[in-house]
């Protein structure tokens, strides 16, 4: 029996000895994070432990599996218990400083199965949970990125999380064993490392984050070696802007759309003030506009256009000095009748009756005579009864019909003015709209500069037509015969029909001091008694009607 005992001891130690002096078995090498140096601290007794006893409930806690899928997909599963009577709600931005450019990620279909709700857009990712254990998965686009001979895949572990968390617990794998491993963990902006961040033999990535206060973040990056999945990081530059009022693409294009009408707008107008500039750049000579023949000298005005026509179209409205050449025509033509009765006022009466000869406008102002007559003294209290809204519509109407605009100048200035006011007024509104919704509000404020600007250049529209330009060409001829014409020039005996009928013209074209001054020698005019204070009377025309 001994001897047996001591065969069986032999062999054993033998054996041992044998062991002893074969090698160890190889063991992978896998990297491993170390422990900060100083004690850790273990879990406090008093934390509630799974299955304790008088039914005592996990604190408010989140745990994590985050796999990366061969596609370079990043799935995470994440167990989140909330306290009994506690809600737990996260906010994560989805866009992320990384350098000189911003990191986005996308957070597709996202599931939350238990109490609560999860939902994720382009810029955020939120996540609101009720009380007790709630499950949420989704993956993560754009984790992945290489970093010269290495891969990265980041994600943000708990990122916005309102209330305390007691712990947040993770596993990573992936289908190579990571070769680094950083976890920072705290407030945004801080780069304290987490105190439990490790990669196992089995190259399990585990991290332990205890004690998360409210709105901190725990942001683990793995390295892994080059080319192990395909790379989706999406970098973008920086948003140049924040806020409502940001260029934003949208906004851009919409400000470029504005900016071109508005060019064109500019562009056609400047064509065809062009003409017009044109025209008065051109040097043009006086014209004879003296009829001649075996009977003597007559005026004619270039077409027959008419004083009030020519002041109307020169300056694109209605002045009074624009009817007052309208009242010296009409007397020089003898439907009407002045006669100065005191040296600072005049009586105008008819001559005689009005005919088809007269244009719309004409019997306007013929027709605010009264039959009896009256006084230029009384028009600033109305005592002729001076329509001047009715023949300012006239004038202007009359101008249309023959083409020399487009449209009525005054109706076009206005209605264009409207437009614009009302364009400004929709921009403003638009523009508050936009602030306070879905931003891009510059496209509401480039709504109301181009009502503004519209508003503005109302005062230069409507350009004249071709026909309107051609007149005013004539017009430049016509001034320039009243410049140069002299009395010498017309035979004695029709010297006076000439001045009357062409001083009209000299009033609305400004040339009425000179004219009256080179025909100063004339005789008594046949149309206007009393004196030969015409200037006087001009005046206090002009001011009578400006009132």
């Amino acid at each position: 029996m001994l001897t047996n005992w001591g065969v069986a001891a032999a062999g054993l130690a033998a054996a041992i000895g044998l062991s002893v002096g074969q090698p160890p078995p190889s063991i992978p090498n896998i990297p491993i994070i170390p422990e900060p140096s100083g004690p850790v601290q273990p879990p406090s007794s008093s934390d509630p432990k799974p299955g304790g006893s008088g039914g005592v409930e996990f604190p408010t806690r989140t745990q994590l599996q985050l796999k990366v899928e061969r596609d370079g997909l990043l799935t995470v599963e994440e167990t989140i218990t909330v306290r009994s009577g506690e809600k737990l709600n996260r906010r994560s931005p989805l866009r992320i400083k990384s350098g000189d450019m911003d990191r986005v990620f996308v957070v597709r279909d996202p599931k939350l199965e238990g109490n609560g709700s999860a939902q994720a857009t382009a810029d955020e990712f939120t996540v609101s949970v009720g009380e007790g254990k709630s499950v949420l998965r989704y993956q993560v686009e754009g984790a992945v990125i290489d970093l010269g001979d290495r891969q990265e895949v980041r994600w943000q572990l708990a990122a916005g999380w309102d209330a305390h968390l007691s712990l947040l617990r993770a596993t990573f794998i992936a289908p190579e064993i990571p070769i680094s491993v950083r976890c920072n963990g705290g407030p945004y902006g801080t780069e304290r490392p987490c105190r439990r961040a490790r990669t196992d033999n089995a190259g399990v990535t585990r991290v332990d984050v205890p004690d998360l206060s409210a709105g901190d973040r725990v942001d683990l990056a793995v390295g892994l070696p080059l080319g192990t999945v395909p790379a989706n990081a999406k970098l973008v530059e920086p948003e140049t802007g924040a806020g409502p009022f940001a260029l934003t693409s949208f906004s851009g294009f919409g400000l470029l759309g504005l900016t071109v009408l508005l060019l064109g707008g500019i562009v056609l107008l400047w064509v065809a003030r062009g003409r017009d500039a044109k025209v008065l750049a051109t040097d043009v000579g006086p014209v004879d506009v003296l009829v001649r023949d075996k009977e003597g000298v007559a005026f004619a005005s270039p077409d027959g256009v008419l004083p009030g026509q020519i002041g109307t179209v020169t300056d694109e409205r209605v002045d009074p000095v624009d009817i007052t050449a309208t009242v010296l025509d009409l007397a020089v033509r003898n439907y009407l009748w002045i006669q100065e009765i005191s040296q600072d006022d005049w009586q105008i009466v008819r001559r005689n009756p009005a005919d088809d000869s007269l244009t719309a406008y004409e019997r306007a102002v013929y027709e605010t005579i009264p039959e009896q007559g009256g006084t230029v003294s009384t028009l600033s209290v109305s005592t002729l009864s001076v329509d001047m809204d009715r023949i300012k519509d006239a004038m202007y109407t009359d101008v249309a019909q023959r083409e020399w605009f487009k449209r009525r100048p005054d109706q076009e200035r206005t209605r264009w003015m409207a437009v614009g006011i009302g364009l400004a007024f929709i921009g403003a509104g638009l523009t508050a709209v936009l602030a306070l919704t879905v931003g891009n509000a510059l496209l509401g404020l480039a709504v109301v500069i181009a009502g503004v600007a519209l508003a503005l250049g109302a005062r230069l529209m409507p350009a004249r037509t071709k026909r309107g330009s051609v007149l005013l060409a004539q017009v430049r001829s016509l001034r320039g015969y009243l410049q140069s014409a002299t009395p010498s020039s017309i035979p004695e005996n029709d010297r006076e029909l000439v001045f009357s009928r062409s001083l009209p013209y000299a009033v609305v074209l400004g040339e009425s001091p000179r004219w009256l001054e080179a025909f100063a020698s004339a005789g008594e005019l046949y149309w206007f008694s009393g004196g030969r204070n015409l200037p006087g009377f001009i005046t206090a025309m002009d001011r009578a009607l400006a009132k």
